[in-house]
């Protein structure tokens, strides 16, 4: 299998496709960036990928399976219809779109193709401790659930940003950060949402005046689940992670606690990892063992890109948690 790359805008697309270079029998055809900078960074992270070519020529390359993107997120939706028109399947950064029209524009053409459209939800496609609290609420572990919440915090450092995070190309901090937790929240539930509520606002992170560097919002699944998460740009500068990233699960029986990216709760630097915590009535709190930390989703993708089963997404549910965050973002009361 061969992959084109297509936009480098943004630091995830090297997580997107170092995974896919390891997988055997897979290769990439080449990349095109715009940004000579961006070029120059991605060819020293994979010398092994020499070709820079024309967007087009990777889109219309018959050798090429799959095209990868971390594009400005608002060229994303339109370059995804374009792949899908050309027989292409698509994996896109987090968000994958930020208008609706983009959204059915892309649906339109993915459905029309066959292909499979593939999002990058890295805080949950890349951590293993995500599988195991799903695998655990599926066995009861904390009875029936109650209420489940997140915070996905982010360090922004503005003075390092591209100028387009700064205007309507962005998209907005719910479609962005948020995205996650929408994702998280539809997956680990397996409902859709009922009523949601969102609120944005700006604190003064960064001196741009149409920037929102803060977000929530509340859910109600479909089965009367509720929900709550936090989305912000407010890291400090002394943490040493980008962002202090977490869900709570709550259950009649128990309670689950994922800690994405670090324990602050340690001073130990070899401990400085996150981990998975749970307490339910039969268990005092315990640290649960997540013993196989390797990727699965490379693998998953490759399968699912051969017919049969999406293994690394329910189709009808990507869609709909892409159409929901786009309600969030546009729907959100704006308290600063």
């Amino acid at each position: 299998m061969k992959f084109g790359v297509i936009g480098l805008n943004h630091g995830h697309i090297y997580l997107m496709v170092r995974p896919l270079l390891e997988l055997p029998g897979v290769s990439c055809a080449g990349f095109y960036a715009a940004e000579d900078d961006l070029a120059g960074a991605f060819t020293q992270a994979f010398p092994g990928i020499s070709r820079r070519a024309a967007a087009a020529e990777l889109l219309d390359d018959p050798e090429v399976d799959l095209i990868v993107s971390a594009a400005i997120n608002a060229d994303r939706g339109l370059l995804a219809a374009q792949a899908f028109g050309r027989g292409k399947h698509v994996f896109l950064d987090k968000p994958a779109v930020t208008t609706p029209l983009d959204l059915a524009r892309m649906r339109q053409a993915q459905q029309a193709s066959g292909k499979r459209l593939f999002v990058f939800f890295s805080e949950r496609l890349e951590n293993p401790l995500d599988e195991k609290a799903r695998q655990l609420v599926h066995q009861g572990a904390v009875g029936d659930l109650v209420h489940l919440s997140g915070q996905g915090p982010h360090r922004l450092r503005w003075q390092d940003r591209p100028a387009w995070m700064w205007d309507h190309r962005y998209g907005g901090i719910l479609n962005d950060l948020g995205s996650h937790q929408v994702d998280w929240f539809c997956w680990m539930t397996g409902q859709h949402i009922s009523y949601c509520a969102a609120r944005i606002g700006r604190f003064g992170a960064a001196p741009h005046t149409n920037f929102d560097d803060f977000g929530d919002a509340v859910l109600t699944a479909a089965n009367g689940v509720t929900g709550y998460f936090r989305v912000d740009w407010f890291t400090p500068e002394k943490s040493p992670i980008w962002g202090d990233v977490r869900s709570t699960i709550v259950g009649t029986r128990g309670t689950i606690e994922i800690r994405r990216t670090i324990n602050l709760s340690t001073l130990d630097p070899a401990d400085r990892h996150g981990h998975l915590l749970l307490i339910n009535d039969s268990l005092g709190p315990t640290r649960v063992d997540v013993p196989d930390p390797s990727r699965h989703w490379p693998a998953d993708m490759l399968a699912s890109m051969h017919g049969g089963e999406n293994r690394l997404h329910d189709e009808a549910m990507l869609w709909y948690v892409l159409e929901t965050t786009l309600h969030l973002q546009a729907s959100a009361v704006r308290v600063r």
